[in-house]
């Protein structure tokens, strides 16, 4: 349950997210290097949260703790990435 809402749901989440507002605000369909950063951390996020209780019990709250950051962090980067794009105007002059 926590690989599908942590990584799947989280990562689905955020490639939609980018996809339109890319495509919306009249950016290139390409990821670049912030965006690559969000997916890296959302799928690190899931494997602190799946195996990393699993492979090493001991350091299951340290795990839980590391995973919320970088899910976290793969959100924060996408709101300083996406939020000038989406408050302001396409740089085509087309309608988003």
């Amino acid at each position: 349950v926590h690989a599908l809402g942590v990584g799947a749901t989280g990562g689905l989440i955020l490639g939609m997210m980018t996809r339109t507002a890319r495509g919306h605000t009249g950016r290139p369909l390409a990821a670049d290097a912030p965006e690559m950063a969000i997916y890296v951390l959302i799928m690190l996020a899931a494997v602190l949260r799946v195996l990393m209780p699993w492979l090493v019990p001991s350091l299951y709250v340290s795990s839980l703790v590391a995973s919320a950051a970088a899910w976290s962090a793969a959100f924060l980067i996408y709101l300083w990435q996406y939020t000038p794009w989406l408050v302001s105007a396409r740089p085509d002059g087309k309608d988003g």
